[in-house]
């Protein structure tokens, strides 16, 4: 709700900021919601920052921080990262009561009866929306529709609300976004659609129009996930808002490049002179709080020095997939080198996966493990990673693959 007053950029003891910002030429064709609902990523993609690793207690005290700010929904985690993922959203899932927690799957009904176990209220499915990655995992979009649809009626029917998170949505064709947001609405009755500017690589109007299509298509609430690689993660998410979008995707300090929760709170009072009811005053011991547990300095757009990291498991399956190409497609959104940094730099650590065992492996000249074998080297990394609350070094990860290796037989 935009303010009533006759100089609404002026609060009197807290900020004055730009009249032209309410110029009528400048609001004109806007839509912002009666209400904006603040979904914040902290513990999922936050840390997913490369070499973070938050343990089960300090995502429990970041949890009830953020809850206790008023943020209204707290993406917990993803239970299919490790056990102590699913214990911790249980516990979280029953201890925070005035915040819904929310757990991220991706499209498999394993990941989603595993979020239904640990009692998340919100299940979040993640799908990519393009053409390879679709017919990587399905192999046609009409099969990818059909298990969407399935998976999310089966988590509505065990009593999970559902958001549909299309990732790399800003860079997807308008046609593929649609085919599979309008099955998910009318068929299996999706709570919500997520729009995800997953390389942050869109002008703050190209999201504005996505968020305008996408109503037009859909009569369910729409969010907003925007990312940081291009430094436009605020204002894109300000852009949504203006064009209507009643949610938005935030993370504490803007870890791994998300859009930062302190920005976008104050972008929307007090820039967009709307009201969403986040206790502002807690987010200097909240950032405070996030940078000693995550042991990580805030983002920087371009040259932040983990910025050619690649730790989680769906870039190194990626990168698997390409790695006759070169560089492994890692300059398919941009090189890095172009700002005098490195291309990639493969790194083990609690988000990893198989494929970036394999690679590792590959890397150091390492003789490839079975499926098997990797698994098992799979679960120390991760073990190790959470101990240490770090990335595992070459060092370490060859005395894992040894001792694995040895055991064999």
């Amino acid at each position: 709700m935009t303010s009533k007053s006759g100089t609404p950029w002026i609060v009197p003891d807290k900020w004055k900021v730009s009249m032209h910002n309410w110029n009528e030429e400048v609001r004109n064709g806007w839509n912002p919601p009666s209400k904006i609902i603040v979904h914040d990523v902290t513990l999922r993609d936050g840390e997913q920052t490369p070499g973070v690793v938050f343990r089960m207690e300090e995502k429990l005290r970041i949890a009830h921080a953020l809850a206790d700010a008023g943020v209204q929904r707290i993406e917990a985690g993803m239970a299919a990262v490790s056990t102590e993922d699913a214990e911790t959203i249980s516990r979280m899932a029953r201890e925070v009561k005035n915040a819904e927690i929310a757990d991220f799957c991706r499209t498999t009904r394993g990941d989603i009866e595993l979020a239904l176990k640990c009692k998340a209220g919100r299940v979040v499915i993640e799908l990519g929306a393009n053409e390879p990655h679709i017919k990587s995992i399905w192999g046609t979009k009409e099969k990818a529709v059909e298990s969407l649809v399935e998976l999310i009626t089966f988590a509505k029917a065990n009593g999970a609300k559902v958001t549909l998170f299309l990732m790399e949505s800003s860079r997807a064709d308008l046609a593929l976004v649609k085919s599979l947001l309008i099955p998910s609405v009318t068929e299996a009755h999706v709570d919500s659609v997520a729009l995800v500017d997953t390389r942050g690589c869109a002008l703050p109007q190209a999201m504005a129009f996505l968020v305008r299509q996408v109503k037009q298509w859909v009569d369910v609430p729409v969010e907003v996930h925007c990312h940081n690689q291009w430094g436009l993660a605020t204002a894109n998410t300000l852009a949504s808002v203006e064009a209507g979008a009643e949610v938005i995707h935030t993370c504490v300090n803007g870890l791994g490049g998300n859009a930062a929760l302190d920005e976008c709170v104050m972008g929307i009072e007090g820039l967009l002179g709307m009201t969403t009811g986040i206790k502002t005053p807690q987010f200097f011991e909240m950032s405070r709080l996030v940078k000693e547990y995550s042991k990580a300095d805030w983002y920087k757009a371009f040259v932040s020095p983990t910025l050619p990291y690649t730790e989680l498991g769906i870039s190194t399956k990626m990168m698997w997939d390409a790695r006759d190409k070169p560089h492994m497609g890692r300059t398919d959104v941009f090189n890095n080198e172009v700002v005098g940094n490195k291309i990639y730099t493969l790194v083990l650590g609690k988000k990893s996966g198989r494929y970036g065992i394999m690679l590792k492996a590959e890397e150091l000249r390492l003789p490839m493990p079975s499926e098997e074998l990797s698994y098992q080297m799979l679960d120390q990394v991760k073990n190790l990673s959470i101990k240490k609350k770090g990335l595992i070094t070459d060092d370490e990860f060859k005395q894992i693959y040894d001792k694995v290796m040895a055991a064999k037989g």
